[in-house]
């Protein structure tokens, strides 16, 4: 048996490697529209899978899409689309945005035969007008600080709180020293764990993906473009969900 439990694992890591080399195939905006016209979402042959957070998720989708987030892939999927054969179309925020290829990849090495990445992502849906579903949260005022003064700031111990709400995979890659990991979908749940007074809310904001932005967060990557660079972006703002303690 034990022989039999390695042998297993191995094979799942070698599927997994190969997945991850996997090159992707992408649909384009205008193929994906065609597709999602064509019927009602319930007599839909695919499944559009939304990889973002589930709060990005219940703020704004594509309409008839289902929420998978990145980092739960592997567990939440199988549950979701139990037919492997049905064909699967990934989508985040866009070109800079890796959840979806992330997701994909995973899809992949569970055994999914048909799966395909809208590269685009919702960004080019919204641009392009196409539906959309989910109930957008009211806009937060927030005032802005400059990577420079926020450094100066924690330089002198006297900053605020930064609370960085990317994944724990994210967040492990590369941080900003002294921030607190609160993934944005575990926020509510772990309010109290934010200290009271001034927040700066850091996330991984790839230009184009604006939605959390909109929220009142601000971005972190480690791209090389300067729209996504560490410390490209902040805002700071009393905390909202702490003032309801």
């Amino acid at each position: 048996m034990k022989n039999w439990i390695m042998a297993s694992t191995a094979l799942l890591a070698a599927a997994q490697a190969r997945a991850d080399e996997a090159p992707l195939t992408f649909i384009t905006t205008a193929d994906l529209h065609a597709k999602t016209a064509a019927a009602p979402p319930t007599r839909w042959a695919f499944t559009v899978v939304d990889a973002r957070t589930r709060v990005e998720f219940e703020e704004n989708h594509i309409a008839g899409a289902i929420s998978c987030p990145a980092t739960q892939t592997a567990a939440l999927l199988p549950k979701l689309v139990k037919d492997k054969s049905r064909q699967l179309i990934f989508y985040c925020n866009g070109p800079k945005c890796t959840k979806s290829q992330k997701a994909a990849r995973v899809a992949i090495s569970l055994g999914y035969r048909k799966v395909l990445e809208y590269n685009e992502g919702l960004p080019a849906w919204g641009k392009a007008n196409l539906p959309v579903a989910g109930s957008p949260l009211p806009p937060a005022e927030m005032a802005s600080v400059s990577p420079e003064d926020l450094r100066a700031r924690l330089d002198s111990g006297k900053g605020p709180a930064v609370i960085d709400v990317r994944d724990a995979v994210e967040f492990a890659s590369v941080r900003v020293a002294g921030t607190l990991n609160i993934p944005l979908d575990e926020l509510e749940k772990r309010v109290r764990e934010v200290p009271a007074g001034e927040v700066v809310v850091m996330e991984e904001r790839p230009k184009g993906c604006g939605s959390r932005s909109e929220r009142g967060s601000g971005s972190t990557s480690r791209s090389s473009s300067p729209s996504c660079s560490p410390w490209a972006r902040w805002g700071t703002r009393p905390c909202r969900a702490c003032r309801a303690r």
